[in-house]
């Protein structure tokens, strides 16, 4: 007969799998915990599952209380209203923007996104279609850096993501014709990529740096960024294709073709053509069958790159038909590994690679060798929402929102990434961005709600 404490245990267990409804948020079965959990024991189990709800309680009072923090009237350059981060930074941000938005749509932010979202449009150079990851009201050329000393003009593109982030408040409001005067910015926007950043040979988009894919130092480059000693325009601009970028462009023109339906216009097919295009090339070419995810490449040097980084959970996001039914599960499996899901979310970059740290590094760009950041998980966690992994969904947001709830005990405050091995804040006191998402990440996974669903 087992010990009385395994009974115990058990009970406890059936509770939270078979009674969820008596909680104010749902708990995964205990057999995806088990298949997940790094902790040593059931104990430990029970105490993380029964805890969910006070983390959550206390990270929605603190973003109530702070939220509006993120909100800037128009002022110099910035001609519509505005969403900033807190901590070091003053600009807006390309996906600091549309996530802050989405994460706060309930508390007023739609028109503060949409105005975020207008405002990198308006700057858009309509004939070559370029934008900075940030807009500064104090300037057309922004250095978009942490550091205030650094006031070299940013080289790196925004994301291809503004349509997106369009869309998500156009989504919220029902208002899609306050975008169409942007008709041809959004156009220009996509025909960018086209012209400067995809490589014919393989079909696959380049990064031109990991600064603008906002992955600062990930390992995926040897030579992160021309804020690195090491850069080389020749040999390093241009050269990294990965599945985030794919999976943004495929979004991208998702994106644009909706609007172009509401807008009453022809074009949306061709841009649904254009985005399995893109989803073809990113399977054709980066997907590897032996380790279940899609590898990064060098277009330049032709190498392979095959490290682990979280950017694998992103084909997860594509969209409806951007990746098979077998691959979606690989990728979760290989999420699910312990040498990226720790007890905090997923790594950043694999604890099993040899550049894996945790170190506290904001200038002159943040870390992604191994710390959680918010913004990954929830993209990963809707991602697998949409392909049916609701329970392993559930674990990443429980373990993210634990993250926050025991930085807000601890600081009082937020952080921008956090320690993927004790789960205290890293860098950047008191940053308010896509850690609001904590907000909103706990209802969304319960009602199996992707808010950003293409």
């Amino acid at each position: 007969m087992p010990p009385m404490h395994l009974h115990v245990i058990s009970c406890l267990l059936f509770f939270l799998t078979q009674n969820v409804a008596s909680l104010d948020q749902p708990q995964p079965s205990e057999e995806i915990v088990r298949r997940s959990l790094a902790f040593d024991d059931d104990a430990a189990l029970v105490r993380r599952s029964l805890a969910f709800d006070d983390d959550a309680a206390l990270v929605k009072d603190y973003v109530l209380n702070h939220y509006k923090d993120t909100f800037r009237e128009p002022n110099g350059t910035l001609a519509h209203p505005y969403l900033v981060p807190g901590g070091p930074y003053s600009q807006s941000w390309d996906w600091d923007s549309v996530f802050t938005g989405l994460a706060l749509l309930d508390l007023g932010s739609a028109p503060y996104l949409a105005g975020s979202m207008k405002n990198f449009f308006d700057q858009t150079n309509l004939t070559t279609g370029e934008v900075t990851i940030c807009v500064d009201p104090t300037t057309t050329s922004p250095s978009c850096s942490s550091d205030p000393a650094d006031n070299q003009a940013s080289g790196s593109h925004a994301k291809p993501l503004l349509i997106q982030g369009a869309l998500v408040s156009a989504d919220f409001t029902g208002d899609y014709m306050q975008f169409h005067a942007y008709k041809d910015k959004m156009a220009s926007l996509l025909k960018y990529w086209e012209d400067v950043r995809l490589d014919t040979t393989t079909s696959l988009y380049t990064w031109h740096d990991q600064m603008e894919n906002g992955a600062d130092n990930l390992v995926l480059s040897p030579c992160p960024s021309p804020r690195s000693e090491c850069w080389n325009d020749d040999g390093c601009a241009n050269s990294l294709s990965a599945p985030d970028l794919m999976t943004f462009l495929i979004r991208e023109h998702l994106a644009y073709a909706k609007f172009l339906d509401q807008w009453g216009e022809d074009g949306g097919d061709e841009e649904r053509s254009k985005a399995a295009e893109v989803a073809k090339a990113m399977n054709d070419e980066l997907w590897s069958e032996k380790d279940g995810f899609h590898h990064a490449r060098n277009v330049t040097s032709g190498s392979d790159i095959d490290f682990a980084t979280y950017v694998l959970g992103f084909p997860l996001w594509a969209g409806e038909g951007a990746i098979s039914k077998e691959q979606a599960s690989a990728i979760v499996d290989r999420l699910m590994q312990p040498d990226m899901l720790g007890n905090w979310g997923v790594r950043s970059t694999s604890s099993e690679n040899e550049f894996y740290n945790n170190d506290d590094i904001i200038t002159p760009y943040s870390n992604w060798q191994g710390p959680i950041w918010v913004n990954s998980n929830v993209i990963t966690a809707y991602g697998m929402l949409d392909h049916g992994f609701d329970e392993e969904a559930l674990v990443l947001v429980q373990r993210v929102m634990a993250a926050l709830a025991a930085d807000l005990r601890d600081t009082g405050e937020w952080h921008e990434d956090y320690n993927a091995e004790d789960g205290t804040g890293i860098s950047a006191d008191g940053f308010l961005s896509w850690n609001t998402l904590g907000y909103r990440m706990a209802d969304d996974i319960a009602k199996q709600v992707n808010p950003m669903k293409l």
